[in-house]
């Protein structure tokens, strides 16, 4: 009897835990898919060029396969590129996805594709594997046949540089970081007022005070938790005392 109210309060201990992680995990993504997808939806335009940025990039490749070149506003050859691009994205209608990225106003996406000169151009099969095309001729006809098959000459880049992958997207978060400190400091001190010493003293407290309120509650739950399963191992001993 003592065993099985063990167990249950084990198993609602467990299920506890997973719902709130859920939950947790579920407020901290929902507004970005939110918006991602939409974006989608806005963008998805067969036939067209799809402007892609750092904002839609992860859910829009998804929907692929894609063909996608990084350019410049200031670069020749991508200007020369140009109407090529466009005349591609009607010729692969309902076969692949045309995209352009502009690096300079892309920067992280830039970076986590590591773009190193203007412009590049790479192919993003069904599964996420990017394949780069390389310094070949730029012609209507080459750009099509690697879209449609080509492709599949040529190795995957490693998954250390896609970022789509789960490298690349802890490489995204560490990037945006600076960014999304500046936004921060400035809403705190533009917008609510908040001087310096004070935004200063909370960044340093207010991580602090959440990080013992997170090790107390784990080691409340895993203590409880242990002692639960002591409970469950160790039977009860026998009263050997004479009467």
């Amino acid at each position: 009897m003592r065993s099985s109210r063990l167990t249950g309060g084990l198993r609602r201990d467990a299920e506890l835990f997973v719902l709130l992680l859920a939950l947790f995990l579920c407020c901290a993504s929902h507004m970005p898919l939110c918006e991602g997808a939409a974006e989608g939806k806005l963008t998805k335009n067969a036939g067209e060029v799809v402007e892609i940025t750092d904002s839609n990039y992860d859910n829009l490749i998804h929907d692929g396969p894609w063909m996608v070149v990084v350019s410049a506003s200031w670069c020749p050859h991508c200007k020369q590129l140009e109407p090529t691009w466009v005349k591609l994205a009607e010729k692969l209608r309902g076969k692949v996805r045309v995209g352009k990225i502009d690096g300079p106003e892309n920067k992280i996406l830039s970076k986590r594709l590591h773009v190193v000169g203007y412009p590049t151009i790479f192919h993003v099969d069904r599964k996420g594997l990017i394949r780069d095309y390389g310094d070949q001729a730029r012609d209507l006809e080459k750009l099509y046949q690697f879209a449609v098959s080509g492709y599949k000459q040529y190795e995957p880049l490693p998954w250390y540089h896609t970022p789509h992958s789960l490298f690349g997207q802890i490489c995204k978060q560490i990037l945006e970081l600076p960014r999304d400190l500046q936004e921060m400091y400035s809403f705190l001190h533009i917008d609510l007022g908040l001087s310096d010493v004070f935004i200063i003293f909370s960044g340093i407290v207010l991580p602090l005070i959440g990080g013992v309120f997170v090790i107390g509650a784990m080691d409340l739950f895993f203590v409880r938790f242990h002692c639960r399963s002591l409970g469950t191992l160790v039977p009860a001993q026998p009263n050997n005392r004479v009467q």
